[in-house]
């Protein structure tokens, strides 16, 4: 009995572990993810820097192939690469509408200097996150319906 409980505890945490696709090679260097990982999928976002998003019409991060799309006030489109965990996504274009939201004007401006400058990026289970010079995104991909 205890042998069967313990291989269930032992596949239970095999699976729990397989959810963070934030590998890493034999001697601890982290792998990355790739775009083809990431494509066909759209996030929301959840937070920057610890400050949960409120309201309606989340921003969005999404990837296709080897382009990376987004909205807060502005769309944008750009080509990303990611190279050992890190997310570029030089010469973008954008809309330039006028941002009234500080909230959203902040997140455009630290989402285009992540992707300009490069932001380290690990997806555990459906939370996407970028990381650059001490500041966070936080997405995630909508809960499944029921």
């Amino acid at each position: 009995m205890f042998c069967a409980r313990l291989a269930v505890c032992c596949l239970l945490l095999a699976a729990l572990s397989a959810c963070a696709v934030n590998r890493r090679t034999a001697d601890g260097n982290a792998v990355g993810l790739s775009l083809e990982e990431l494509a066909g999928r759209t996030y929301y976002l959840v937070s920057m820097d610890g400050k949960n998003f409120e309201g309606a019409n989340a921003p969005e991060l999404s990837f296709e192939e080897s382009r990376v799309t987004g909205r807060a006030c502005n769309r944008f489109i750009g080509t990303a690469k990611i190279v050992n965990g890190t997310l570029t996504a030089k010469n973008t274009a954008s809309t330039r509408m006028a941002c009234f939201q500080p909230f959203l004007n902040e997140l455009e401006q630290r989402l285009s200097d992540m992707l300009q400058n490069g932001a380290q990026l690990t997806l555990e289970g459906r939370q996407l996150t970028l990381v650059r010079d001490g500041h966070t995104l936080t997405y995630a991909l909508p809960s499944p319906k029921p």
